[in-house]
């Protein structure tokens, strides 16, 4: 029979192996021989755009923000880009905007931002007038997708 401080031990024990095999920061990148599923984690993690990062985004067409995660690392944050026409968008595809129009409620193309705590996304060079929605996601190596984040920029 255990007594009540070898069950607090083994209990802190397991709950520390939950995340260890695959991060012991939260931004760590886990162990490639990890498992899917080893690293458990209930939290979402978070990324954002700050409005000073949208003034100089349309400056220096480097869109650039911040992510994180406290619990099993973030594997990766996406961006979706698009010009709103009417109240339908034209989402960015690639290096060119779509010639098709969907709904702006919900986003149709994501890519990939360079970088995860601190990443940065390329707009295209030429940006014609006009209101464009930017969001953000943050997905954590447990497989938590953050609920979507959004901006928006004025070109004028």
């Amino acid at each position: 029979m255990l007594n009540r401080k070898s069950l607090i031990a083994a209990s802190l024990a397991a709950a520390a192996l939950a995340c260890a095999p695959a991060a012991v920061f939260a931004t760590d990148v886990p162990a490639p021989d990890t498992p899917a599923g080893a690293c458990t984690d209930q939290t979402p993690p978070t990324s954002g755009i700050t409005s000073k990062a949208l003034k100089k985004a349309k400056r220096s067409h480097v869109l650039r923000g911040t992510a994180r995660d406290v619990g099993c690392g973030l594997d990766r944050v996406e961006v979706s880009f698009a010009r709103k026409v009417g109240k339908k968008c034209k989402y960015q595809s690639g290096t060119k905007l779509s010639s098709r129009s969907a709904t702006c409620a919900r986003p149709t193309e994501w890519m990939a931002a360079k970088g995860t705590t601190k990443w940065t996304f390329k707009l295209p060079k030429k940006l014609a007038r006009g209101t464009y929605i930017l969001r953000t996601r943050a997905t954590d190596f447990a497989g938590n997708v953050q609920h979507v984040k959004s901006k928006k920029l004025h070109v004028r």
